[in-house]
Parts: structure tokens; C-alpha cells; sequence
């Protein structure tokens, strides 16, 4: 067996002790961070931190990475930590999109007070990490070992069209959550339309027919599929899943009709009623309206 190539050793190469390195991991499976990635308020999000929390203070550095699937973890940027202030003397950032955030309600948090740096800035969203079992843990001492899993070089896929695009369940997943550029055209795409789209059991042969006239288009509604708990909200899918907790994991998606962001929210929902009666996905379906 080949020996395995660490982040400690990559720290280690370029004259940084892995004891001054907190590494911290935000999760796209959290709504608060998807909004924050959405809007490159990375910065700010991650500044916001409880005071109790003792490793945050500890160290010079914080290295941070987000969610890349399963355990991998794929690297945002380096901080240089330099001390706490108060979320009241904090200026808020207008475009930040949690503004309750700076209201501080639990009077737990502070400001860390984050540099940017250029440390490992060609690495950036191309190192990917295996942040391993624990990723229930949002940070660790940068002692702890992290194998290195790649350092891609991605040339974004083509997106094959809306009328062809047919994708599983664990392909959602992947184009939704991904955050290198291996899937922009794909994430463009379904963000810039509205439109029906179909989920097929592939199991069962059931159908459920959605809408999406959210400002985050397709893409956007299809994230909620793609995440925990997974059934968008839908009456029928949870009481599928109540049953068959992995049924998910069968469904197929596709796009039925696509309609401008100028669309109004009535023409998209008479259009899915519509195809809701073509296909009775009503009776015969998951829909259950």
C-alpha cells in the first residue's frame, strides 16, 4: 500500500505548524450556509461564532473547507485569526443575507476577527480533503490527519439541455452540492428558469409532478430533494419516507416544461395541474392535490 499524501504534509511543506491550524467545515446541507456560499458571505458567516467555544481563539490560522459529499471536504480559504470583538461594535454587512444574525438573541456570539490571506490561494475549491467519520464535528485541531483525496483540475460539464436532462437521485445530489466548477453550467441553467419537472419511482413507476416558481428557479427547488429530509415538503413523499425511509434513492428527475423568471406563479401552477391530469399523477401518483 502507497503511503498517503496528509494535509498535515502540505502544511508542513510550506513552514506552517498544523498546531496553529483550526480547521472548520460548514455544511451546504445547512440552509443558513447555502444562503451565505450563495451570496460569498463565506467570510462573514464563518466570523460569527459562539465565545465558548475555547479552539477558536487557540489558534493562528483557520482553514476553511465546505461540504464536497459523503466525507470529503473541498478547501474555501486561509484566516489569519486576530482576536474577538463584540457582535455590537461589528459593522454590518449589507448583502449579508442572515441579518438576524448581528441581533445576537442568545448573547453567545462574537466577531473572530478573520484576515484573508494568501496562503494556499491555488488551492482554492481544488484541494478536497476526507474529513472522515466524525463530520458531525464542524472543527478540528489541524493535527488531526486528513488524507488528501484530490487536487482537481475541472473543466465544467456541458449541460446537455433542459428537455434532455434525466438524472438520478444521487446525481442531484452531486449537481446540486457541488461547489467546484465541474457542474456550473448544469447549476446556471436550472437557476436561471421556472418550470414543472417530474420525479419518477423508478422502483414503483409512481410519478410526482412539482413546480418550481421560487427566484432560485429549478435549481433551487430541486435542492431541497437533493438535501435532508429530503420530500421538498410534499405530503405523499413524507409518508412514503415514513415507510420506506431510502425510497428517495430511486426517484428520477426531469423537466416536463420550463417557463422565464418573468412567468407569473398562476401560470406555472395551471400549467402543473395541468400535467398533473395528463399523466394522473393524482390518482395513480404522488401527488396528493
Amino acid at each position: 500500500m502507497g503511503t498517503r499524501l496528509l494535509l498535515q504534509d502540505i502544511l508542513q511543506i510550506n513552514g506552517i505548524d498544523p498546531k496553529d491550524v483550526l480547521l472548520i467545515r460548514h455544511s451546504l446541507g445547512h440552509i443558513n450556509f447555502r444562503d451565505c456560499y450563495e451570496k460569498n458571505c463565506v467570510h462573514e458567516y464563518t466570523q460569527i461564532q459562539p465565545d465558548n467555544v475555547k479552539a477558536l481563539s487557540e489558534h493562528k490560522y483557520w482553514m476553511v473547507f465546505v461540504s464536497a459529499g459523503k466525507t470529503h471536504s473541498l478547501f474555501l480559504e486561509m484566516y489569519e485569526f486576530k482576536g474577538k470583538q463584540p457582535l455590537s461594535e461589528h459593522k454590518r454587512i449589507e448583502n449579508f443575507p442572515h441579518q438576524e444574525f448581528y441581533d445576537n438573541k442568545s448573547g453567545k456570539d462574537v466577531v473572530y476577527m478573520l484576515n484573508e490571506t494568501e496562503l494556499f490561494s491555488d488551492m482554492k475549491k481544488r484541494l478536497v480533503i476526507d474529513w472522515g467519520k466524525g463530520v458531525i464535528n464542524w472543527y478540528n485541531k489541524g493535527t488531526i490527519e486528513k488524507p488528501i483525496v484530490s487536487i482537481q483540475s475541472v473543466s465544467p460539464k456541458p449541460f446537455p439541455g433542459y428537455e434532455r436532462l434525466v438524472i438520478s437521485h444521487s446525481e442531484l445530489e452531486t449537481l446540486v452540492n457541488d461547489v467546484t466548477e465541474e457542474y456550473r453550467e448544469y447549476q446556471n441553467a436550472l437557476s436561471a428558469v421556472k418550470g414543472i419537472y417530474l420525479i419518477l419511482d423508478t422502483k414503483t413507476g409512481e410519478q410526482y409532478i412539482g413546480s418550481a416558481y421560487g427566484d432560485d428557479g429549478i435549481l433551487g427547488r430541486w435542492w431541497q430533494y437533493a438535501n435532508e429530509p429530503f420530500h421538498g415538503g410534499n405530503k405523499k413523499l413524507v409518508n412514503l419516507f415514513s415507510k420506506h425511509k431510502e425510497e428517495y434513492k430511486n426517484f428520477q428527475f426531469s423537466i416536463l416544461q420550463i417557463f422565464s423568471k418573468t412567468s407569473t406563479d398562476d401560470e406555472i401552477i395551471k400549467a402543473e395541474s395541468l400535467f398533473k391530469k395528463k399523466l394522473g399523477s393524482r390518482v395513480f401518483g404522488l401527488n396528493d392535490n
